[in-house]
């Protein structure tokens, strides 16, 4: 585990007199201390807990009677003065986490350990038993370049697997490993050099030089796509003490490829509870709730929650990928929020079912969940929002959830600030009417006619006619304002008014008429929108 930790690791204070397997992890609090001091798990990461309370709760652990399941060991920030001491009356191994990594990446990392049934070999690195995967892979390209090896998402912004670095790393590959983004200067760099546009295109192994002022060291880096071109992420390769090897690039080449189908079948080839999670949700043909329920220990009739979580702005090319990035994270607050919580990603939107336990506080804790991203380069210049509808009635409705949760992202989707958290209730009309746009886009032959013929006299003539009755249909009628809208004098938009409805044959001073060209310009606006995008 402390290999695979890596740089993640400040000191290791004390380690057990024997090996011991770790098989179960969890993360908790200071609450969950005090509310149940018994370690219900082999390895604790213990989070915002002072030290203080970790040395009481160490004492605690001395008396058996007390202690229901004693940990192996435990991870914590906090190194306090007497906790070697304390541990080792407790008979528990303690490692000291660096203050700058991100719990949320230790926890992946230790709990993908468990997962994959990696072991440390004699020589230190990290072996898969039975076929190779990522962190398999990282073995091999670091044997064949002699160098350090990271494997990145689509983003630039997560570690997906790595080989130990030996105390060779430098500051780029310290703060990537520990979840941080790396130094803003060199990064800057690496952008001007076009080092992640390269990485984006793929196929080119990039040979990027040290950089001395920076204390970066030489690295070499390839982009990850899959055969259809989907850029799945990349390799990078940094030079330790001794120099690469000469093939280095054609290992490179080839970790590629067999990236490429480690990433592509794990993304086609969830695990059986993925998949039943995501049946859940109504993918790959459904599932009866009550079967759902039997195996994932959900009470059938038990009310829920379902949350679905989206991007938007930034490159939207790259949504999807930015989804697939916070995936893991979602799901580890969403646990920390109801340990009953199932999390799942389909078609580039993250889906959460929850026990529908209060509307105030689950929208509480989803609007945390949306804005504690902002910023984070994983996003890649996106931001987050989510539709939530509660309460359901019990499984059986999850499959029509995530369609009401869908039918409000889509819908709001273009707003120009849209709200992070919102319900169909709070945005029925936004839904309805993005619906009712989109079923008459579809529909030539109920294309108003009249607003033809001014769209084709303003491409003809250049006549802005279109744009002023528009104006003048916001503004309700009022013609300064609507003239004030566009930068024209009011009597230049009576004379288009007045000329629009000549070459036309609209009426504007017909009810029916003003609700009809409102609805066409509106069609319009959606189709001239979906193009741009």
């Amino acid at each position: 585990m402390v290999a695979a930790l890596d740089t993640a690791v400040a000191r290791v204070p004390l380690t057990p007199d024997a090996a011991l397997r770790i098989r179960t992890v969890s993360m908790v609090d200071g609450d969950d201390l005090a509310a149940q001091p018994d370690a219900i798990t082999d390895a604790v990461l213990l989070v915002g807990v002072d030290g203080d309370t970790i040395i009481h709760w160490l004492h605690a652990l001395v008396e058996p009677a007390q202690v229901a399941h004693r940990p192996i060991v435990i991870l914590t920030k906090t190194d306090p003065p007497g906790i070697e001491a304390a541990a080792e009356k407790a008979s528990v191994a303690v490692v000291v986490v660096d203050g700058r990594a991100r719990w949320d990446r230790v926890l992946t990392t230790v709990q993908g350990l468990l997962d994959r049934g990696v072991v440390d070999d004699a020589s230190g690195a990290l072996a898969h038993a039975v076929d190779v995967d990522l962190v398999g892979l990282v073995g091999l390209i670091a044997h064949g370049t002699g160098g350090l090896v990271s494997i990145e998402d689509a983003t630039s912004a997560r570690v997906l697997a790595y080989s130990p670095s030996k105390g060779e790393a430098d500051d780029l590959r310290v703060q990537t490993i520990l979840g941080r983004a790396g130094p803003p200067a060199y990064l800057d760099l690496l952008r001007q050099w076009g080092v992640f546009d390269a990485i984006r295109r793929g196929g080119e192994v990039v040979d990027v030089p040290e950089h001395p002022d920076h204390g970066m060291r030489r690295r070499l880096v390839v982009g990850v796509h899959s055969r259809s071109g989907r850029h799945l992420g990349s390799i990078w390769v940094q030079e330790g003490v001794g120099p690469l090897t000469d093939d280095a690039p054609d290992v490179l080449r080839g970790a590629a490829a067999i990236a490429a189908r480690i990433l592509t079948r794990e993304m086609q080839a969830p695990s059986t509870e993925g998949q039943l999670v995501q049946r859940l949700f109504g993918a790959h043909g459904g599932i009866d709730a009550s079967s759902a329920g039997a195996y994932l220990r959900w009470s059938v009739d038990e009310p829920v929650a379902v949350v679905a979580i989206a991007a938007i702005g930034g490159d939207e090319a790259h949504h999807d990928d930015v989804i697939a990035a916070v995936g893991g994270s979602l799901r580890l607050h969403a646990s920390a929020f109801a340990a009953a919580a199932l999390t799942t990603v389909l078609d580039g939107r993250a889906y959460i079912l929850l026990p529908a336990t209060g509307s105030a506080a689950i929208i509480r804790w989803t609007r945390g969940l949306v804005t504690r991203f902002d910023g984070d380069p994983i996003l890649a210049g996106a931001i987050l929002r989510a539709a939530v509808v509660m309460p359901l009635a019990g499984l059986d409705e999850v499959p029509s959830g995530r369609a009401e949760v869908d039918r409000v992202l889509s819908a709001t989707a273009s707003d120009a600030d849209p709200a992070r958290v919102t319900t169909l209730a709070e945005s029925r009309t936004a839904v309805l009417l993005g619906e009712i746009l989109s079923v008459l886009s579809e529909r030539d032959d109920l294309a108003d006619p009249r607003l033809s013929t001014l769209v084709d006299y303003d491409a003809a003539h250049d006549g802005d006619l279109v744009s002023s009755v528009a104006a003048y249909l916001a503004a309700h009628g009022n013609v300064r304002d609507a003239a004030r809208s566009v930068g024209i004098h009011a009597n230049t938009l009576r004379y288009r008014i007045d000329r629009a409805q000549q070459l036309s044959g609209l009426r504007l001073d017909d009810a029916d008429d003003r609700l009809l060209t409102e609805i066409g310009l509106a069609v319009r606006g959606r189709g001239e929108s979906r193009a741009t995008r």
